[in-house]
């Protein structure tokens, strides 16, 4: 009995965890962009493929920043949301809390057009050769 209990406890910790990414994508249109251009990029490299093959570690690295954008945007989604519980009207640190969190995904996301711009670049340049 108590073996069952405990996976039904897994079962809705993932529940929780997919409700949390439905509310996200149904508020955040940040995270919606981010998963259209993830999308895009996969897209992409799906069909750069067909022409100038990625390793499986540019396809790993690829995912990896992927998922590392999509959760940190989560995450500022989440930090967003606590500071609005925390103070009910404006609050200078919690506006400064807010920009940060902000500008730790929007460094993120630069960081993840690098490595994509590096990934895909030579693939590109092979593809006209």
């Amino acid at each position: 009995m108590e073996k069952k209990k405990v996976k039904w406890a897994w079962l809705k910790k993932f529940g929780y965890a997919f409700r949390g990414i439905y509310t996200s994508v149904r508020e955040e249109t940040s995270l919606v962009v981010h998963l259209v251009v993830a999308a895009i990029v996969l897209v992409t490299a799906a069909v750069l493929t067909n022409y100038s093959p990625l390793s499986p570690a540019e396809w790993a690295i690829l995912v990896f920043v992927i998922g590392t954008i999509i959760g940190m945007e989560l995450i500022n989604t989440a930090v967003e949301n606590l500071v609005d519980v925390v103070s009910f009207k404006y609050n200078y640190n919690a506006k400064k809390i807010k920009d940060v969190s902000a500008a730790a995904t929007l460094v993120l996301t630069i960081t993840a057009v690098a490595v994509g711009l590096i990934i895909f670049i030579p693939h590109i340049i092979e593809l006209f050769k």
